[in-house]
């Protein structure tokens, strides 16, 4: 028995190494026509994995083709499908370097956001209902950059009105982070921390509701360390946003935009 285990092993290993080798000469050999139409093609079904496998071959064998451009553009696509987020990162930036007049640099920037952002995401965290603005924001403050960066230099682009409503959710994220920063150092009685970490989210988020609720811990801080102005003074700004009403930022769902554009 244990010889027919054994002899089944090596046949299905030598049909894996034999698979594996058939589909490598494919690549090696076949024209950029065929690699292109067969990564577009994967593309189209979803197979995401295949449509790589093509569509890299084509750029790297045949850096200077025709399909150079489309080929970058649908592989930025289908790493960001596979959550492949440092080579969706790597292709974004390559082809902004290649294409630098390119009327799709919007969507390379687009996508480049959304990357960012979903960094910042984490499925476990979701499945918990853990709340990301506890967490590390590189991820998020480079997102935001790269959608500031996207509505300034295309503010026609259909791809503005998307990166605004991410904009607004980040920096909402980002004042919530700062406010759980800030109640760190208050359960700790660091009242200058405190302070300065709420006078920031005044510089930064003036509109945000987490930097309203800032205002009580900066009262506090400014109470503990004896500075009765200046906590006066933080009851006068209370007292006049008590009835300003906060919107409830969501966010957006993911959008039919991050479908590759055509040339």
């Amino acid at each position: 028995m244990r010889k027919i285990k054994s002899l089944a092993l090596i046949a299905l290993t030598s049909f894996a190494i034999a698979a594996c080798s058939s589909g490598n000469k494919e690549v090696e050999q076949a024209s950029v026509d065929d690699l292109y139409a067969k990564g577009a093609a994967a593309l189209q079904e979803g197979s995401y994995s295949d449509s790589i496998r093509y569509l890299k071959a084509a750029t790297e064998r045949f850096p200077g083709s025709t399909y150079q451009e489309q080929a970058m553009l649908d592989l930025i696509y289908a790493n960001y499908k596979t959550q492949d987020y440092t080579a969706t990162l790597v292709t974004v930036d390559n082809y902004l370097h290649q294409f630098p007049q390119s009327p799709n640099r919007d969507y390379a920037v687009y996508m480049a956001g959304l990357t960012n952002l979903a960094t910042a995401d984490n499925m476990i965290q979701d499945f918990f209902g853990i709340d990301r603005a506890t967490r590390e924001t590189t991820s998020m403050k480079t997102a935001f950059s790269n959608f500031q960066s996207l509505v300034r230099a295309f503010p026609n682009s259909p791809y503005s009105q998307d990166a605004v409503a991410r904009m607004a959710y980040i920096k909402d994220s980002l004042a919530r982070h700062e406010l759980e920063i800030a109640k760190f150092y208050a359960k700790r009685d660091a009242w200058v921390a405190v302070s300065n970490r709420v006078v920031g989210m005044l510089q930064q988020y003036p509109d945000a509701k987490a930097t309203y609720e800032g205002l009580f811990l900066m009262k506090e801080a400014y109470e503990k360390m004896g500075l009765q102005q200046l906590a006066s003074q933080t009851q006068q700004v209370i007292d006049a946003n008590k009835d300003k009403q906060f919107a409830d930022v969501k966010k957006p769902e993911e959008s039919d935009l991050i479908q590759p554009v055509k040339k």
